[in-house]
């Protein structure tokens, strides 16, 4: 049976260990001076076991699951490709519609500036893909 008791810890290990001991501090499970002794600890350990050692005797970390982000992007999600093109061909009318509300734009302009704007848009679009 291998053991990982001696395998060299990395930067992430270390900042991992010393993230769950800064929420025990918070909870109440250590005093600041534990912290304080064992965070010195962490930060000097190079291998696994030592820092398995230093957070036996805490609880794991709780998920970051259910958080109310994740929670609101989760439900949101990424827009389709129907809902994107919606919404881009939306811009193409709003667009030129709005230009030609002003008075020194003529007719043939807006048309072309929604002919010009469907195509960037479109081209964009196809090249999400």
């Amino acid at each position: 049976m291998t053991t990982d008791r001696g395998m060299r810890a990395s930067d992430q290990d270390r900042e991992s260990a010393a993230e769950l001991l800064r929420e025990a501090y918070v909870a109440g499970r250590l005093s600041r001076e534990e912290l304080d002794e064992r965070a010195a600890a962490v930060y000097s350990a190079t291998a696994w076991g030592e820092l398995r050692d230093l957070t036996a005797d805490l609880p794991p970390p709780p998920p970051r699951t259910g958080l109310p982000s994740d929670i609101v992007a989760s439900r949101r999600g990424l827009p389709s490709t129907k809902q994107r093109l919606k919404g881009q061909m939306m811009w193409t009318l709003v667009l030129p519609i709005a230009a030609g509300l002003a008075w020194p734009f003529s007719p043939v302009a807006v048309w072309l500036a929604m002919i010009v704007i469907s195509t960037v848009l479109l081209m964009g679009l196809l090249s999400d893909r």
